[in-house]
C-alpha cells in the first residue's frame, strides 16, 4: 500500500503558506506600485493629449488670426489702391481743368490782342486815308470834319467784323 509521507504534506503546506505570504507581502505591493505607475503613465498620456489638443486649438486660433490679418491687409491694400486711383483721377481732372482754363485765358488774351491789333490797324488806315484825302484835296479839313470821318470809318470797320 501506499504510504503517506508527512514531509510532502508539510512541504505542500509550506509552499502554500509561502505563496500566500508572497502574494500578500510581495505581489500586492508590486501590483499596487505597477497600478500606480500605470495610472501615472495614463495620466501623463492624458495630460500630453490635453496639451496637444490645447496646442492645436491655439494653433488654429493663431491661424485664424493670421488669416484675418491677411484679409485685413488685402482689404487695406485694396482701399489704398482705390484711394490712389481716386486721387490720381482728381489730380488729372484738376490738371485738365487748369489746362482748359489756361487755354481759355490764352484764347481770350489772343482775341483781345487781335482786337487791339485790328483797332490799331484801323486807326493807321484811317490816318493814312486822312493823309491821302488831304493830299488829294490839297488842304487839311477842319479838325471836326477829320474827327467825324475818322469815327465813321471806325464804326464801319467795327460793323464789318
Amino acid at each position: 500500500m501506499l504510504k503517506f509521507d508527512w514531509n510532502i504534506l508539510w512541504t505542500l503546506i509550506d509552499l502554500i503558506l509561502f505563496f500566500i505570504l508572497m502574494k500578500v507581502f510581495l505581489f500586492k505591493p508590486i501590483k499596487k506600485t505597477l497600478d500606480k505607475r500605470r495610472e501615472l503613465i495614463e495620466k501623463q498620456f492624458e495630460d500630453a493629449d490635453n496639451v496637444q489638443k490645447s496646442a492645436n486649438e491655439l494653433k488654429q486660433q493663431y491661424q485664424e488670426q493670421l488669416d484675418d490679418v491677411e484679409n485685413e491687409k488685402k482689404e487695406i491694400l485694396s482701399q489704398a489702391r482705390q484711394n490712389a486711383k481716386k486721387e490720381y483721377s482728381r489730380i488729372v481732372d484738376k490738371a485738365q481743368q487748369d489746362a482748359d482754363k489756361i487755354k481759355a485765358d490764352a484764347k481770350k488774351a489772343s482775341d483781345l490782342e487781335c482786337e487791339r491789333a485790328r483797332l490799331s490797324i484801323n486807326e493807321e488806315i484811317a490816318k493814312l486815308a486822312m493823309e491821302t484825302a488831304e493830299k488829294v484835296v490839297g488842304e487839311k479839313a477842319s479838325e471836326q470834319i477829320d474827327k467825324s470821318i475818322y469815327d465813321q470809318f471806325l464804326n464801319e470797320s467795327s460793323d464789318k467784323k
